[in-house]
């Protein structure tokens, strides 16, 4: 589960995880060998510092490999589909269709596709002002989201190979697409884009 631990965090798991081994080593191997009677008269001091160094170690894994709460996985949304839809749709299209010819059609979302690998993002740069749907890809091996700095507005959690959309409406300006993912926006998971 390391691959969805932030570098902050692994490094921090790894230096704790280092010291815990280096004593337990240097108790086994090394301290004897210059003293053949380690721990000796000193045996209380060495079970309270081997206390110390094991809980340490769980306190480490505890802090450092636990998750955010808004970074759990969305599950999929179920479709349903009944056949009573179908007399209802052509109710609907013949109440759609005298509502479109008395008001203007809204124009449509302009698309925008979003590839997220380890650790980029690829998309549009220039885009018109207005209402944006970005589709979001995840292309990379672990999960990312989609966010933008400015609104922040962002999609679920986006599984390997997943896709997301993030529907919103930007005026002239510029602003940053990110991942939240904690270390990810720091190792280059960022694009400035610029709405005219």
């Amino acid at each position: 589960m390391s691959l969805a631990l932030s570098t902050g965090h692994e490094i921090g798991l790894g230096v704790t995880g280092l010291v815990f081994i280096l004593f337990a080593l240097a108790s086994s191997f090394l301290f004897p060998r210059f003293r053949p009677d380690y721990p000796g008269r000193g045996l209380l001091a060495f079970i309270v510092v081997a206390f110390v160094f094991f809980f340490g170690m769980l306190t480490a894994v505890e802090v450092f490999g636990a998750e955010t709460k808004h970074h759990a996985v969305a599950a999929p949304q179920p479709t349903t589909a009944t056949a009573a839809t179908t007399t209802a749709q052509q109710t609907t299209t013949a109440q759609t269709a005298t509502q479109a010819t008395t008001t203007a059609a809204k124009p449509a979302a302009t698309k925008v596709a979003v590839s997220e690998t380890e650790f980029k993002i690829t998309a549009l740069t220039a885009l018109k002002a207005g209402e944006i749907m970005f589709e979001a890809k995840n292309d990379g091996k672990i999960p990312h989201d989609l966010a933008i700095k400015q609104t922040g507005e962002k999609t679920n959690l986006i599984p390997p190979g997943g896709t997301a959309e993030l529907k919103v409406t930007l005026k002239a300006g510029k602003y940053e697409l990110y991942c939240t993912v904690p270390g990810h926006e720091a190792a280059g998971m960022k694009l400035n884009v610029t709405v005219s």
